[in-house]
């Protein structure tokens, strides 16, 4: 059984979403049997927690996510902090 307490609740999460375990487990890279077992207790790598979190709770779109577009982000955090805080303030607001 878990072993390690897991955050995230996969099935909720799913559930939530309205997909069934095979749309849900597919964007992620995991199998429908394996996601089933995650959702009836077993413990999750911690890769696949943050591949959940990533894309079912926090709502990425991985295929869209380019290397630069982190270094841009990095960029703009950490040597233009206003400008970053200012285009973050915008794009939540949409």
């Amino acid at each position: 059984m878990n072993t390690n307490h897991n955050p995230l609740d996969p099935r909720s999460i799913r559930k939530q979403l309205g997909l069934n375990q095979q749309e849900f487990w597919s964007r992620i890279g995991v199998t429908q049997s394996g996601g089933s077992r995650y959702e009836s207790g077993r413990n999750m790598p911690k890769p696949v927690q943050e591949l959940l979190r990533v894309v079912h709770v926090e709502g990425i779109d991985l295929a869209r996510v380019q290397r630069h577009d982190i270094h841009l982000i990095e960029h703009l955090r950490s040597n233009k902090p206003d400008l970053y805080e200012r285009l973050l303030s915008e794009a939540q607001a949409k």
